[in-house]
């Protein structure tokens, strides 16, 4: 895969998995916009979200790095 390539796969998933923090905590926990399910469940599954989403990032950051190397 080319530089440009994977340069844009790594910041899409850093992009993807900010997007899915601040949207977890700023519109489903701050300001109870939304929630992605109904019922109790529902905090759960956003935690879930927010353990992905820093995954996401972390896999992100992970591959830039070992590229720059």
């Amino acid at each position: 895969m080319n530089e440009r390539n994977s340069a844009a796969i790594n910041g899409a998933l850093i992009a993807i998995g900010a997007l899915g923090i601040v949207d977890n905590i700023v519109f489903h926990w701050i300001l109870r916009l939304h929630r992605v399910v109904p019922g109790q469940s529902a905090l759960f599954i956003e935690v879930i979200l927010v353990i992905v989403s820093i995954g996401l990032i972390a896999a992100g950051i992970r591959r830039e790095m070992r590229e720059r190397q």
